[in-house]
């Protein structure tokens, strides 16, 4: 690499981080997920490994659902004019037929206030919870399903509508649909090759759909936040294999939806190798790992970039992140992850905004509280106090000048 340089950005790029409402608001009891948190299946595999199931139940969360101020207020000091963020459709419609009016005022005054705090918003509408009576008729397998996700993205489309400059239809459909039905590691963990095929089946034809209907109610852009990893070839035939893999996974949807999207949201975590026999290698060797043992590849964030210049659209990165607990590490992963996607906009790619995961330290998923994810620490032994983590200062300085030193 040269040696130091400023390195700016385009104007009006957009800076910030990312958050779920799920992972963040606490308390969605009406939710798929918090059913199977306290499902005595998930509690009994939790035991048989020796873990504390109230340790992997979202519970209050960050309590972002009464603390969203603070949070924008966080957001805003340091330098960020952009979140991304999501409402929760099983707190929208807690029952078939039935919208809570409530909760609606209430996302209104949320996104009022992200406003206020001159952020621009990023709006996610499933970011991988249903509610439970939606899930009981089973979700995204059956294509009748479809019409509730779509009356749910009306209303909102309609009710949120001034409020949202971007709207996010689904969080990366692929590892919805494979670790839910695939996999068996989402609820309702299944493990099944039909289903997962006909779920992203539907989730295509549902943000066809529900795309159509956003734009009629607020004219604003449209897309999915795409979990898109770097793909090299591995071993005899890899080149073969990397084809195959692109095509058959990491842009499957992306292929299918390009023409409903306006825009391009990235989501970048990983970098593997694959061969013919179909392995995936993570590149780990001699690159440094994350808590969760992740290889940190930001080259590869580059390449995935400079790949998606053929669909001729603009770019956002609405994910990229790292657990890092100690905060040794954050720093570091940022400004190699913003200087290959600089590389990649001297390109030619025409990436205009970055959001980090996360802003705060969130509820994980299936791995529970301890994945620290935030530029904002968490801490549960003090009422949830928000302690700004010293990489998010550093990450100011980029945002609030639009350009780094490297």
């Amino acid at each position: 690499m040269p040696g130091k340089q400023k390195l700016k950005f385009p104007e009006n790029f957009l800076w910030g981080a990312a958050i779920s409402a799920y992972q963040t608001e606490g308390n969605n009891a009406n939710a798929d997920w918090w059913a199977w948190e306290r499902s005595l299946r998930r509690q009994e595999a939790l035991r048989a490994r020796g873990r504390n199931p109230d340790r992997y139940a979202s519970g209050i969360a960050c309590d972002f659902y009464n603390r969203f101020e603070e949070d924008f207020a966080l957001a805003e000091h340091l330098g960020h004019n952009t979140i991304r963020l999501g409402i929760e459709w099983s707190r929208v419609q807690p029952k078939e037929g039935i919208y809570d009016e409530k909760a609606l005022d209430h996302y209104e005054k949320m996104l009022r206030s992200a406003k206020a705090h001159g952020l621009a918003v990023f709006l996610t509408l499933h970011h991988f919870t249903s509610p439970q009576w939606f899930a009981e008729k089973g979700g995204f397998t059956k294509s009748s399903n479809l019409k509730y996700f779509l009356d749910f993205c009306e209303k909102a489309a309609a009710r949120l509508g001034d409020y949202a400059d971007f709207w996010l239809t689904f969080n990366e459909p692929e590892i919805y649909a494979t670790h839910s039905y695939l996999l068996g590691i989402f609820p309702p963990q299944k493990k099944n090759l039909w289903q997962t095929f006909l779920v992203i089946k539907n989730i295509i034809a549902a943000h066809k759909a529900a795309a159509k209907k956003i734009k009629f109610f607020t004219a604003k852009p449209v897309s999915m936040a795409f979990h898109l990893s770097d793909l090299q070839p591995y071993g005899i035939f890899g080149g073969l294999a990397q084809f195959v893999a692109h095509y058959l996974a990491n842009e499957y949807v992306l292929k299918r939806t390009a023409k409903y999207c306006d825009y391009i949201g990235v989501n970048y975590y990983n970098h593997f190798h694959v061969s013919l026999a179909g392995r995936r290698k993570s590149s780990h060797g001699h690159h440094e790992v994350t808590d969760m043992g992740w290889g940190i590849h930001p080259e590869g964030l580059e390449r995935v970039l400079i790949n998606l210049k053929k669909f001729n659209k603009p770019i956002y990165i609405t994910e990229n992140g790292l657990a890092d607990a100690k905060d040794e590490k954050r720093d570091k992963f940022i400004k190699d992850h913003l200087y290959y996607t600089h590389r990649a906009i001297q390109k030619g790619a025409a990436v205009r905004g970055y959001l980090h995961w996360s802003l705060l330290d969130n509820f994980e998923w299936q791995h529970g509280f301890w994945p620290r994810f935030g530029l904002v620490e968490i801490d549960r032994d003090d009422l949830l106090r928000r302690k700004v983590r010293l990489s998010a200062v550093k990450y100011a300085e980029i945002c609030k000048t639009n350009q780094m030193e490297f």
